[in-house]
């Protein structure tokens, strides 16, 4: 039996696929070849990326089958015996892969997110009954925390699917629900809030929020004259600091949870017995992150900008100016994890352990930001 993966060179499904292989189980996983690389030769920048060393990559070599795949086209691409064989030696079916933007439009978005969870869900029909379907979506599609409803309506998850990410990751669930109900099969639906890790993420990794924060200030400070930037990432003494207003609510907060603990958590749920039906789990951290201690993390990077975090900013000058439509969907939103009316993790999988804390130092690790590549 094979464990079917979909997105694996990505931040979530690599470390997923790490832990799959590090479990001696064997693994198809569908993606495609791209940026001049195979699929297998990804799928291994991709584990490297995250850690896995010569032996453990030798080792994942035995197990782990490429399959070259779209997920826009019906039958993923396959040839139909290629399709069928793989659905009948499925174990699990596993779909991580998602076209993630926070600024791309439903429409463009759809084929990949809707379109392709309905053509792994075609693959995961023909496997054996018992084959769950484990869907990663995202804690926005839910409710804000004001609801109380246990398991929130479309409509009213829908009103607050702002961005079109959100509303076809919430279609997609609805493709998922749908499938598990007319065929009567299990369904997991697991919804992880904002992944990070506070490990360092090489050149050409595949990015996170917070490491995706951390590179767009890497740009904006490396068109910086040299002598400026200089004193912008190495405060002297007797020197003011560059003041710096970055346009946010000030009382927003976000939750950032460790990619490692929603991998491990997401492998304990797949290993309970689940009945026919889709059961949904929020992957979020117990403590949510004020806004303004992101904020002092990033000051702790250039200790020669003072950051001011307000809600407008009027008269923005260059540097405001570029750095503030950049940030508008990150710090203009309150990204709490909306998981309240859901049952805490700790209680549908007793003795797992909480996440790591997010204080400053993880979340100045987690921006992978580096100095010494500024100068």
């Amino acid at each position: 039996m094979t464990v079917v993966i979909t997105g694996a060179t990505g931040f979530l499904g690599s470390r997923l696929l790490r832990a799959l292989l590090a479990g001696g189980r064997p693994v198809a996983a569908l993606g495609r070849d791209g940026a001049g690389q195979p699929l297998a030769a990804r799928l291994e920048a991709a584990l490297r990326a995250c850690g896995a060393g010569e032996g453990e990559l030798a080792r994942a070599r035995d197990l782990l089958t490429a399959v070259p795949a779209d997920l826009t086209r019906p039958g993923l691409g396959l040839k139909p015996a290629d399709h069928d064989r793989l659905a009948e030696e499925a174990e699990a079916v596993w779909h991580c892969a998602a076209a993630l933007s926070l600024i791309g439009t439903e429409d463009t978005l759809a084929p990949v997110n809707v379109g392709g969870t309905r053509h792994v869900a075609g693959l995961a029909g023909r496997s054996p009954g018992h084959v769950p379907l484990l869907y990663f979506s995202t804690a926005y599609v839910a409710a804000e925390p004001a609801s109380d409803q246990a398991e929130e309506l479309p409509m009213s998850s829908a009103l607050h699917a702002v961005t079109g990410y959100e509303r076809t990751k919430l279609r997609a669930e609805a493709v998922v629900r749908d499938w598990a109900a007319d065929r009567r099969r299990p369904a997991v639906i697991l919804r992880p809030s904002l992944l990070a890790t506070d490990r360092p993420l090489p050149a050409g990794a595949a990015q996170q929020p917070l490491s995706a924060l951390g590179t767009v200030l890497a740009e904006l400070i490396g068109r910086i004259p040299p002598l400026l930037r200089r004193s912008i990432l190495h405060k002297r003494p007797g020197l003011p600091r560059l003041r710096l207003r970055l346009q946010g609510d000030p009382a927003a907060h976000m939750n950032i949870v460790p990619v490692e603990y929603a991998v491990g958590a997401a492998l304990r749920l797949a290993a309970l017995e689940h009945p026919p039906g889709a059961a949904t789990y929020h992957l979020v951290h117990p403590v949510e992150t004020p806004a303004p201690l992101l904020i002092e993390a990033v000051g702790g990077l250039v200790p020669g900008v003072e950051l001011v975090l307000q809600a407008a900013v009027d008269r923005p000058n260059l540097i405001e100016q570029q750095i503030n439509p950049m940030l508008a969907n990150f710090l203009q939103r309150d990204w709490r994890s909306r998981s309240d009316g859901h049952t805490p993790l700790h209680e549908v999988l007793p003795g797992l352990a909480g996440p790591a804390p997010v204080d400053l130092a993880y979340l100045r690790a987690a921006m992978n930001f580096l100095v010494s590549e500024l100068g």
